[in-house]
This record gives structure tokens, C-alpha cells and sequence, in this order.
């Protein structure tokens, strides 16, 4: 009987077993999964990386009264900011619309150093947490954004985003992402 050969794992000795490296060390054979090599600079983090689905996601990860907290105390006028800047396709009025705030009213604040009111904090957490869910429904922020902005079926061909102006509109709209989510459209 001969004994087979087997080509060593990257991150592996020639017996198979695996190597430790030291943090920030990359195998430069090691496949990354896109078929290219990553430059050692991917492992190091930005200090604040405001993406669309980190933007989407704070509302996701605060308790019921962490979120009424917020609600009350204000959102910082940034962090309104950041919301806004996360959606790619859908306009600035529309969004705006959707937190319940004017682009002035925006200036002001930031200008004055004060937080956003109860009613444009409570309508912008509502917001990133409907977006966010979308995005886990539908797999995509882009195809989370188009749906949001087009007339949907369920909604009596109503845009998503037009009915997260109100607390019974935000329910109508949670409602039928769950539907989506266990395949019940009717």
C-alpha cells in the first residue's frame, strides 16, 4: 500500500496541523474567497465606519427603554445625518419626509448644538429599524431601498416609506416584511 500525499491547508503544517499566527499576520497564499489575496491593511479597523447597514442597525440593538430614552432625550442631529446619508436610492426629500424633519429644521439644529425633538427621533429610529429589517427580508440594501420607495401590493399599492410617518402606517409595514419573510402574501 502507498501512502497519498495531501497537499498542506494554507495556515496548516505539511503534517496538517494547524499554525498560529500572530495577530495582523497574514498567510500570503491563503485564498480570501473573492480568488484575491487581501493586503494585511483588511485586518486593521476604522474607528468609526458608518456604513448603511451599521447606520440601519442601531435602532436594532437597543433595549425597548434604551430606544425610548433616546427617543425622549433627542437624537443627536449626526447620527440624523448618518441615517440620511446611509439610503443610496431612495432621495434626500423622501427620507426627510419619512423622519419628519425639513432640511432647515435640520440646519438649525445642527447649527444651535441641540438634538432632534421626540417626534423626528421616535419617526428615524422607526425608520432604521424598518430598513434594516428589510434588508434582512428582501437580502439587499439595494433591493430594500426599492422596495421601500415603490407601491407595494399589501399596502393597498401604497409606498412603504410613506406609511412610516405613523405608528399604525410602521405596524402595517412590519406586518407585511414578515409576511414576506415566511413566504405569506395574501
Amino acid at each position: 500500500m502507498t501512502a497519498k500525499t495531501i497537499p498542506a491547508k494554507p495556515g496548516a503544517d505539511p503534517a496538517g496541523r494547524k499554525v498560529e499566527r500572530a495577530a495582523g499576520q497574514v498567510d500570503a497564499g491563503a485564498p480570501t474567497g473573492s480568488g484575491r489575496r487581501k493586503p494585511a491593511s483588511h485586518l486593521r479597523l476604522p474607528r468609526r465606519r458608518t456604513t448603511a447597514t451599521t447606520m440601519f442597525q442601531f435602532a436594532k440593538g437597543l433595549s425597548p427603554l434604551q430606544a425610548h430614552d433616546l427617543v425622549t432625550a433627542g437624537l443627536p442631529v449626526d447620527r440624523a445625518r448618518e441615517l440620511m446619508a446611509s439610503f443610496l436610492y431612495i432621495d434626500r426629500d423622501t427620507v426627510l419626509k419619512a423622519m419628519g424633519i425639513s432640511e432647515r429644521t435640520l440646519q438649525r439644529a445642527k447649527t444651535a448644538d441641540r438634538p432632534l425633538d421626540s417626534n423626528a427621533s421616535d419617526r428615524s429610529l422607526r425608520l432604521a429599524a424598518v430598513a434594516e429589517r428589510a434588508i434582512e427580508v428582501l437580502g439587499s440594501q439595494e433591493a430594500a431601498e426599492r422596495w421601500l420607495a415603490a407601491p407595494a401590493i399589501g399596502l393597498d399599492q401604497r409606498r412603504p416609506i410613506d406609511l412610516l410617518q405613523s405608528s399604525e402606517g410602521t405596524e402595517l409595514v412590519k406586518t407585511l416584511l414578515t409576511r414576506m419573510d415566511y413566504g405569506v402574501y395574501a
